[in-house]
């Protein structure tokens, strides 16, 4: 049975919050305090849509809320409808007639020291910090006021910590996190999808790339997105079981550098604009897709690959006349990403941080599994 859409006119409520976005762009404070406004999770369900109040620093780390539904625990069973026609794939995880959208969202680093076994080497990892408060404090404040906003639109939401339900099935999950940097100068926000992203994965990036922006006034980190991004654990169910489902969308959020004092005006000074800014995101992605395609959560997939001989040149665009980023020796093992017009595109071993385009007539499939770099990501 395919997913059904928001029962509520999500398409029209965007427009209308869109429009009171407009009107109402919150301006930095001068004198701004050193720690951001975080608000208890207690408080969570009296949050406003906008920024009314400057709520006190916390003086420990949020708990999760204990009101939000329990996400599911097991694995979905494969489903059992027929296909509607011959080029309709069925929603993988189907949903009854009536049933509201579900959103995970990721408070990132929230509770790491939590993390399973098999994530145990994230256990000490809280991400960025500034000025006492925790990247994970951040993160579960905006978390909080995105719940909000989502649950008053109809939309199921489970707040979840670092450790995600095995095989987490929903419309839709968004890891949010901050970025930090030894430097003032970097700022801006950037977002990623997982390696092989699926096209409704692409499509959630998409939508809250197109709101975020506009909703904080922050510029884009250009070229800011890193292999631990797309590669981020909660994305990799080939590795762990503490991972979301195949088929559920995806994409990780960073709000911009705790460390940057422009971008702190924002996301500390003034979080209901992130918030409103994901949130409009998300709702646009779910008014405007399609839960009867179902082909659109299947992310692609190709086989192991190695380069043959003589080797192989990585180049940065499908094209031999592309800019060369390196030359790769004969034998090498290749994690393929995407395929287009006779390209693959790759990285390697050995370039984990420049993913490029390899000549598909220059490689050769392969038996062995791809050797995975080890992350630092939490």
């Amino acid at each position: 049975m395919p997913r059904m859409t928001t029962p509520r006119p999500l398409a029209a409520l965007v427009l209308l919050m869109a429009a009171a976005l407009a009107g109402c762009a919150d301006s930095g404070a001068a004198g701004r305090p050193t720690a951001p406004p975080i608000i208890p999770v207690a408080e969570a369900a009296a949050l406003p849509p906008a920024d009314t109040a400057t709520p006190a620093p916390p003086t420990a780390t949020p708990a999760p809320p204990t009101a939000t539904p329990a996400p599911p625990t097991a694995t979905p069973a494969p489903p059992t409808a027929t296909p509607a026609g011959p080029t309709v794939v069925p929603t993988p995880t189907p949903r009854p007639a009536g049933t509201a959208p579900r959103v995970g969202l990721q408070a990132g680093h929230l509770n790491a020291s939590e993390l399973p076994e098999e994530l145990a080497r994230f256990r000490t990892s809280t991400g960025a910090r500034f000025g006492g408060v925790t990247e994970a404090e951040l993160n579960n404040d905006i978390a909080l006021r995105v719940q909000a906003l989502l649950e008053a639109e109809g939309v199921i939401v489970d707040l979840l910590p670092a450790t995600i339900p095995p095989s987490y099935d929903a419309d839709a999950f968004i890891a949010i996190h901050a970025d930090g940097s030894t430097a003032s100068g970097p700022r801006g926000w950037k977002l990623a999808t997982p390696w092989r992203a699926s096209r409704a994965s692409q499509q959630l990036l998409d939508a809250v790339a197109a709101t975020y922006g506009p909703a904080t006034g922050m510029p884009e980190d250009v070229g800011g997105i890193t292999v631990n991004m797309r590669g981020y654990y909660a994305f990799n169910n080939r590795r762990h079981d503490h991972a979301i489902a195949r088929t559920t969308p995806a994409i990780i959020v960073e709000m911009g550098f705790m460390t940057s004092a422009a971008d702190r005006a924002v996301i500390f000074d003034q979080p209901g604009r992130v918030a409103r800014g994901i949130a409009l995101g998300v709702l646009d992605y779910l008014a405007q897709r399609d839960p009867s395609d179902g082909a659109a959560l299947l992310p692609p997939d190709f086989p192991n690959l190695r380069v043959g001989e003589p080797g192989a040149i990585m180049r940065a665009a499908p094209s031999d006349d592309a800019r060369q980023i390196t030359r790769i020796d004969a034998g090498q093992r290749i994690f393929a990403l995407d395929l287009r017009d006779g390209w693959y595109q790759v990285f390697s071993r050995d370039y984990p941080s420049a993913p490029g385009w390899v000549r598909a007539d220059q490689l050769e499939t392969t038996s062995e599994p791809f050797p995975f770099p080890t992350t630092t990501n939490p």
